[in-house]
């Protein structure tokens, strides 16, 4: 009997994979944050491509590899549950639109910087992964910027960033402090934002028109 059921268990073992370690996970998300990286450059310094080539391919970039709705949702906080079915359509859009204008139209600043990843650690929780990173300038100038992505793991190994800390500084963390004071100075109304941001996004294609 016990032979039969060590065998059965050892079927077990071999048919059932164990989860990935933390170390294993944690290099896969640095392999993930440098493969991006690698690609945000070769995007930025394709002299090829126009304004609207450069948004089209940071588009794809952003739904690829950052989970939008787990974003937004964080960043509109206890409204998201004011809102309508029809205002977070209209607002995760939005949203959207308004990290694809903003940052595209910033990749004319490059200056030559490289981004490197030096670490990571798993979250208290266990939920998510911090990969560490820094902007530096190949040629020695300036200090280098720390940055920190926050990557939610998902199934089959793959990833999803929901945060980037620059310096210390949470950018969903701003953001959200932004929107809501938005929000507030127009009575806790949600669509006062989504109008604000529409008129935005409206300005960023406008400019780029």
């Amino acid at each position: 009997m016990k032979t039969i059921r060590s065998m059965i268990l050892a079927i077990l073992l071999i048919a059932v994979p164990t989860a990935p370690s933390f170390a294993d996970r944690g290099d896969d998300a640095e392999s993930f944050i440098q493969t991006l990286n690698d690609e945000a450059l070769s995007l930025v310094t394709d002299e090829s491509l126009d304004f609207q080539g450069r948004l089209d391919r940071f588009a794809t970039m952003l739904d690829q590899n950052f989970d939008l709705p787990w974003i937004g949702q964080f960043v509109l906080a206890r409204y998201w549950r004011l809102a309508t079915p029809e205002q977070r359509t209209a607002y995760l859009e939005l949203f959207r639109d308004t990290i694809v204008y903003t940052y595209t139209r910033r990749f004319k600043d490059y200056g030559g910087q490289q981004i490197r990843t030096t670490g990571n650690q798993e979250s208290k929780n266990g939920r998510f992964v911090f990969v560490k990173s820094e902007i530096f300038d190949p040629n020695g100038a300036g200090k280098p910027i720390n940055l920190v992505w926050r990557i939610l793991p998902l199934e089959k190994g793959e990833f999803r960033i929901v945060d980037l800390i620059i310096e210390g500084v949470s950018l969903g963390v701003t953001q959200r402090n932004e929107y809501a004071s938005v929000i507030q100075r127009g009575g806790g109304n949600v669509q006062v934002l989504i109008d604000a941001m529409q008129k935005n996004v409206a300005d960023l294609k406008r400019s780029e028109s």
